[in-house]
């Protein structure tokens, strides 16, 4: 476990991907990141959750007035959140999804239907901060905390996460699906949903200015950039060498 800040009121951590933010149903399912936080903060409460597959911060009030006080600036939309995604395809520009979700089947989300009563809205904005052709890494703000919100969203827009069993493909994503001519290219490169919650900005509980914390990339993620990095410049050289003939037009 890793802690970003931590002050009388407030802790924020940096949650490892495979690690629930808090206890699962099961003992398999090993120790939740409250219960490690518990362990030198008796007191903390999380503010809020990140999906098992996700990495980067959380938020833990460590008293009750923190805890409620942190609790509102989220509800009141003033928490601003930005993620780093790895998504198919190329997203060449900007984009705005807000269409509304709705609870489906066993706690998946999807878009809601007209109509529907249910419907919560939402609302994410999504930027390409590098382009792979294949694959695009985004920068994402959502401006609404729905469950699972940044991946239907991303789906929604025609470009899933590179790997998610849940709304786009299932994993392991190979090493020679990013870089075709790389070393050991039958191994897994990635094996969780590529989304990291990067930064965080909100209202600090004591009233007094704004608490910012940001999480480092994790090893994983930056391996698979630099092997897209990698394969792009392969792809380049092995261009700029073909015949004038041959190249594509």
């Amino acid at each position: 476990m890793r802690v970003l800040y931590r002050d009388e009121l407030v802790m924020a951590v940096d949650k490892a991907a495979g690690v629930l933010t808090v206890p699962g149903r099961g003992a398999e399912e090993g120790e939740a990141l409250s219960a490690q936080v518990r362990a030198v903060a008796p007191g903390a409460l999380p503010v809020h959750r990140l999906d098992r597959g996700t990495s980067g911060v959380v938020l833990f009030g460590l008293t009750r007035a923190a805890h409620r006080a942190l609790n509102a600036a989220f509800e009141s939309r003033r928490a601003e959140k930005t993620y780093l995604a790895l998504v198919r395809g190329d997203l060449a520009a900007p984009a705005r999804c807000e269409l509304p979700l709705v609870e489906g089947r066993r706690g998946a989300m999807r878009v809601a239907g007209r109509g529907d009563a249910r419907a919560q809205t939402a609302r994410t904005d999504v930027e390409p901060v590098e382009r792979f052709g294949g694959a695009t890494w985004c920068s994402c703000r959502p401006f609404t905390g729905r469950t699972h919100q940044i991946r239907v969203h991303l789906a929604a827009l025609g470009h899933p996460l590179l790997l998610d069993p849940r709304y786009g493909e299932p994993g392991p994503v190979l090493r020679r699906a990013l870089h075709p001519g790389c070393t050991d290219p039958d191994a897994a490169a990635l094996s969780r949903t590529p989304l990291h919650a990067a930064a965080l900005r909100l209202p600090h509980p004591s009233g007094r200015g704004f608490l910012q914390v940001e999480a480092p990339l994790p090893e994983d993620l930056a391996a698979v950039l630099e092997l897209l990095r990698a394969g792009r410049r392969a792809a380049a050289i092995s261009s700029f060498r073909a015949p004038a003939s041959s190249r594509p037009l």
